[in-house]
């Protein structure tokens, strides 16, 4: 009988010990994947700025070149 009941008790050890560590897993997950699309996000927004920079400095560019271009010709 005895042995039954350490049988049990090592069984619902085995049962918590599980449970929290799946727990622990969703949270971490979860605390991780949040931060993952704030920074994928955070991320698009500065590439949407690098790349409308890059579109006013070419247009910027156009008129300088043909500025040098007056100046050396």
């Amino acid at each position: 009988m005895k042995k039954r009941i350490e049988n049990h008790s090592q069984l619902a050890v085995s049962i918590y010990i599980l449970a929290m560590r799946k727990e622990i897993e969703e949270e971490v997950k979860s605390r991780y994947s949040k931060r993952i699309e704030y920074l994928v996000g955070a991320n698009n927004e500065l590439m949407q700025e690098l790349e409308q920079w890059e579109r006013v400095g070419k247009r910027l560019e156009k008129p300088l070149r043909k500025t040098a271009m007056k100046g050396n010709g």
